[in-house]
């Protein structure tokens, strides 16, 4: 038997206590963690928070930064057979691809701007393109090919709505200097701008009608003359979502310059660089390009699991993308499957498909030889990853054409009248995303998630263990309280007495008895 005094007796009962009070504590917060965990999400918080629409934010410093877009490799239709076409001897242009020629995209905002209330933002988008040597087949300035004659078909096809007499005035102008209708030119003046004094003469013939000197096909998908102020929803729900886009065209009339404005409203429409985070499979989504100013509706096809172990949702081309349009110089309907962006490109005849006129009226075909249609090799489709809401990959594949009225009033275009002429396919492909990136999205799908399970485990289990070791400790407590035995000892006497005391230090219940020392 251990004697004991009953103030160290207390002692350990009050310690004893504490120790109960904080296992409980420590236990129940134990077990209050793991459950913030899976309500907060954490991770998804930190991401989220990284990836709003306001200053100082991942997102933004991306934004005001000149950054990787998507990457354009460039196939021109080159014509096999144009002496013999002209000469009436073949019923149909034959054409081959030539290709590729590739361009790195890059991409930045100016004057990024948000809202006090931070739910909207407006910036200035900028583009610029390099030409990629090691992935093409040569540089496009030493390369010639059999081209059409981009200036003088579109003037022709222009004109041919215009009373005859500015169709005769045109037809001697172009006859005066001589323009061939098929021209042999190399690549980079048929992409970035072949100068030719017709665009001059058609401007002195109708003026305001064009306000560039030069047609080229990414010349004018860039279109440096203008600038574009585009205002988007900045909120966790819309982000990205485009509410409108100002468009200001810089035209120079006789020693005058003048500022055309004009706007753009949307619905469900976004540009490709972001979406709202936690998106819901068949959220309405149309792409919006600078340069062109009509929108491709996607549809919702799948969902996948990507390399990183994220969710993709996998959108294509809603059929409604390319439905049947009207010509809104003619007045005349487009084949089903070609998209009219004659007016995004001042009135010149040009329309989008998808590569070698897929899913497009089988009537184009009989147009031009050389067409081969292939769904397994002209993919469209982008991949968003569902809780981040941003784009992981882009794989387009279109294809622009010239659509061509009655051009018989000009005996040098009268083969052309009436056709639809290829001139590019282009291939689209959003770059992979850098290690940087990569290294995040597999930490936040594949290590953070068993981590975070792991570190819950743990503490529910030693939350549990806190607890069962807290009630062990109450009910040995309870049990000593009710059984113990507590000996008192009296520094201040040197002899032993007994007697019996008014305080018992021993009880049971019929009787009590005190030992004093």
């Amino acid at each position: 038997m251990v004697l004991i005094t009953r103030t160290d007796a207390l002692n350990r009962q009050i310690i004893h206590r504490s120790k109960i009070f904080k296992a409980l504590l420590l236990g129940i917060a134990s077990l209050v963690v793991p459950v913030l965990i899976i309500v907060i999400d954490p991770i998804h918080t930190i991401v989220n928070y990284n990836l709003r629409l306001g200053k100082g934010s991942m997102l933004y410093n991306i934004l005001v930064n000149e950054f990787k877009a998507a990457q354009l490799s460039i196939y021109i239709f080159n014509i096999t057979n144009g002496d013999r076409f002209l000469a009436g001897q073949d019923q149909k242009i034959k054409v081959e691809e030539v290709g590729p020629f590739v361009f790195q995209e890059y991409h930045w905002y100016e004057n990024v701007e948000v809202t006090e209330d931070g739910l909207e933002m407006s910036m200035d988008p900028k583009y610029r393109a390099d030409f990629v040597a090691e992935k093409s087949i040569a540089h496009p300035k030493d390369m010639n090919l059999t081209l059409p004659n981009l200036p003088l078909l579109s003037a022709t096809s222009i004109f041919s709505n215009y009373p005859y007499f500015i169709q005769f005035m045109f037809s001697s102008m172009a006859a005066s200097l001589n323009s061939k209708v098929i021209i042999n030119t190399d690549v980079h003046n048929y992409l970035w701008g072949i100068k030719d004094p017709l665009i001059t003469m058609c401007n002195n013939l109708a003026p305001g009608l064009v306000y560039f000197d030069s047609v080229g096909l990414l010349d004018r998908l860039y279109d440096n003359q203008s600038d574009y102020k585009i205002v988007v929803k900045a909120s966790k729900e819309e982000r990205f979502k485009i509410k409108y886009v100002n468009k200001y065209v810089h035209l120079q009339k006789g020693g005058i310059e003048d500022v055309e404005e004009s706007q753009q409203n949307f619905t469900n429409t976004y540009e490709g660089l972001g979406y709202p985070p936690d998106m819901a499979p068949g959220l309405p989504i149309n792409l919006y390009r600078m340069g062109i100013c009509k929108t491709f509706d996607m549809e919702y096809n799948r969902t996948k699991t990507m390399e990183y172990g994220g969710e993709g949702l996998v959108y294509t081309f809603n059929n409604r993308t390319f439905q049947t349009m009207r010509n809104p110089i003619s007045g005349k309907m487009y084949h089903d499957g070609l998209m009219d962006i004659s007016t995004c490109y001042y009135g010149l005849p040009f329309v989008v498909s998808v590569s070698h006129y897929l899913d497009a009226d089988p009537e184009l075909l009989n147009y031009v030889e050389g067409m081969k249609p292939d769904r397994d090799l002209y993919i469209n489709e982008i991949v968003i990853d569902r809780r981040v809401g941003v784009t992981f990959n882009t794989k387009m594949n279109l294809q622009l054409s010239m659509v061509l009225d009655d051009l018989s009033y000009y005996g040098e275009t009268k083969q052309f009248s009436n056709l639809v002429v290829p001139l590019v396919r282009v291939e689209v492909d959003q770059p992979r995303m850098s290690d940087g990136t990569m290294l995040v999205f597999y930490l936040v799908y594949k290590i953070a998630p068993p981590a975070i399970l792991i570190t819950e485990i743990i503490l529910c289990i030693v939350g549990l263990s806190l607890l069962a070791y807290a009630a062990k400790s109450m009910y040995v407590n309870c049990t000593l309280n009710s059984q113990g035995m507590v000996f008192e000892t009296s520094r201040n006497k040197k002899m032993l007495t007994e007697k019996l005391s008014d305080v018992p230090l021993i009880t049971d219940r019929r009787r009590s008895i005190t030992y004093e020392f």
